[in-house]
Parts: structure tokens; sequence; C-alpha cells
């Protein structure tokens, strides 16, 4: 075993975690990974070091990319971080070809909260395969490493150790010794995503709250987000008591999981809402009623100028539910997180 590893231990912290669905695809396809959207156990490591750890993804052709999502697992807020993209020089993905293109150094956020969140980077262009990636440095007890234990692909997630805090310089991956997770014993993938320069793939992410009723919304997508088509991207939240009145929140600071009226705050402030609507349905106690939002027409009507190409959108559906008492008498669906495109 190498200088870098030999004598450390490693070991898995299984963590409570949210509901992260990719409920539906669309062909706004601008989010790069390997991961199917269910985290697991977080990788752990003994010693106070730097620890850094990547993907092998692909782009078809030359992308720009312009932020990385990710889950940190016990890391605190406002750990300091780097994230990284590399060319792969060889095209083949060994993690000993990389080269740095893009690092960023941030802190984390919605630490310990299993939520895939998303960080900026300045435009980066990649071909074909390159590796995207993160940095932090340990003091012997954080499980920062987040591994989707459902999906293994040996060969694609690698990770490396400094000699000590501070010593770890992403410039060449060649510097270093790297390990995959099968090698200690733990099957997955890494918890890391890239965004192309329209923003993510809309994905439901957060935890919707199970209304009076007992019933939990349930949060769909049709069509394609345009900044430009005047209609066709459709947000849905049904399974939500009937003929309540509704609106979309929407924020265009990123996500939180925050305990909020009986249930989580999924969005960060400040955000901003769309038109009161009816659920519909059937009135009484039942799950019949559904909130719905053509999210082009929205941006179509000019109610924001700020919702433009390129832009990420985080909102979540907010609806009366007097089967609570106040103030927890509100419905709260997942958040809708997508990018808009051209």
């Amino acid at each position: 075993m190498s200088r870098s590893n030999r004598g450390r231990r490693f070991w898995s912290q299984v963590a409570l975690f949210g509901v992260v669905a990719s409920l539906a695809s669309t062909s706004h396809a601008q989010t790069y990974k390997l991961d199917d959207g269910t985290p697991g156990a977080a990788l752990s490591y003994a010693f106070p070091e730097d620890f850094c750890w990547f993907d092998v993804l692909h782009a078809q052709g030359t992308v720009t990319l312009t932020s990385i999502e990710g889950i940190f697992g016990d890391v605190p807020d406002g750990h300091a971080i780097s994230f990284c993209v590399w060319r792969d020089l060889g095209q083949a993905g060994d993690p000993s070809q990389g080269l740095l293109l893009t690092r960023v150094d941030t802190v984390v956020k919605n630490g310990g909260k299993q939520l895939l969140t998303q960080y900026a980077i300045p435009p980066t262009q990649v071909t074909g395969s390159f590796f995207v990636g993160a940095l932090v440095t340990t003091d012997g007890s954080l499980s920062m490493a987040t591994l989707d234990p459902h999906t293994n692909l040996p060969g694609l997630s690698w990770f490396a150790t400094g000699y000590g805090p501070g010593t770890f310089d992403p410039s060449f991956t060649g510097s270093w010794t790297w390990w995959a997770p099968q090698t200690v014993g733990f099957k997955g993938v890494w918890m890391l995503r890239a965004n192309g320069a329209n923003g993510p793939t809309p994905e439901a992410r957060c935890i919707a709250k199970t209304n009076s009723q007992g019933c939990v919304p349930t949060l769909t997508f049709a069509g394609t987000p345009s900044a430009s088509s005047g209609s066709g991207f459709q947000v849905t939240s049904a399974n939500v008591l009937g003929h309540k009145p509704g609106m979309f929140l929407y924020s265009l600071g990123g996500l939180q999981q925050t305990p909020f009226a009986g249930g989580f705050l999924c969005i960060r402030p400040p955000f901003k809402r769309t038109p009161v609507t009816s659920s519909g349905g059937s009135a009484g106690a039942n799950c019949t009623g559904a909130l719905a939002l053509d999210f082009n027409a929205f941006v179509a009507s000019g109610a924001n100028p700020a919702l433009i190409a390129g832009v990420t959108v985080d909102g979540q559906f907010w609806s009366r539910d007097a089967g609570f008492a106040a103030p927890n008498n509100v419905a709260l669906s997942q958040a809708a997180h997508f990018g808009i495109g051209p």
C-alpha cells in the first residue's frame, strides 16, 4: 500500500437521508452523473489529512459546465471544500490522467442532510471523458464522500489522500495513488454531478409533507424548461387535498431542507410566488386534487425578468390543509429543481 494510504482505516457511516427522486426525464439532458439519485452511506477517513474523490463522467462532444452538485455526509455547514474539474488526458477513465481545468474553493451547504446541492463553477469546457470531484480536509472523524450504493460501476469512482492537512495538490492527478471504493470493500459511485450551461435536468428533491389525510404529494414534470418557447413545461403536484387554494413558491437561491409547518421548507429565501390557483378534484376529505403550473408560460408572462436561459430554479407547491392546527395548516410538496434552457 502506498505511503498516502499505509495504515489507514476506512469505514462507512450510515446516515439518515431525505428522499431524492428523479421522477421524470426530459430531453433537457443537461446533467452528467453516474448515481441513481438515492444516497446511502458516506465513506469516513480516520486521519487528519486531505481527502479527494471524483467520478469519471462523459459528455457527447464538447460541453460547457457551469455547476457541480454533491452530497457530503456529515460534513458541517461552513466547512471548507473545493470542487474540481479535470480533463481526462487519455480519454480512457484512468484516474492518474487528470489535468486540472477548474478549482473552486467554497464552503459546504446542507451538511449532513443528504440533499444534492448545487455549487457554481466558472464556465469550463470539457470533451468526452472528464473527472468531477471534491477536496476536503478532514479531522479524522468526518464522513464526507457519500455513495450511491445501488449503482456499482467499478473503475468510475476514485479517491486519494494527501500526507497531511493542506498537502493535496489537485493540479495533476498522476501525482497521487488512487483507490476505488470497491478496493476498501464498498460498492457504489460517488454522489457527484456536473451540469451544463442550461442548468440541471428537472428532478424532484427534498421531502414532501404527508397531509392530514395521510397522503404524500407526488411531483412530476412534462416537457422542457425554456426561456423562449412560451409554453410546454408542466410541473404538477398530485395526490393533494381537493378544492384547496395553492401556489408555487420558487427561488433562484438554491435548496435547503429546514423544518417548517410540520414539514420542510425546501427552497432558500428570498423566494417569489406564482398566482393562487385551486387544486380541483373532489371536495371533502380526499386526495384527488392536483396543483399544476406551466412554468414556460409563467416565464413568458414577464412576471420575473430574472427567469432567463441558464438560470436554475427551485420551487415548491404550497396549499392549505385545514386538517392541521395553525401554524401547521399547510401542505408542502417536494422541491422541483431544474435549469431553464434557451
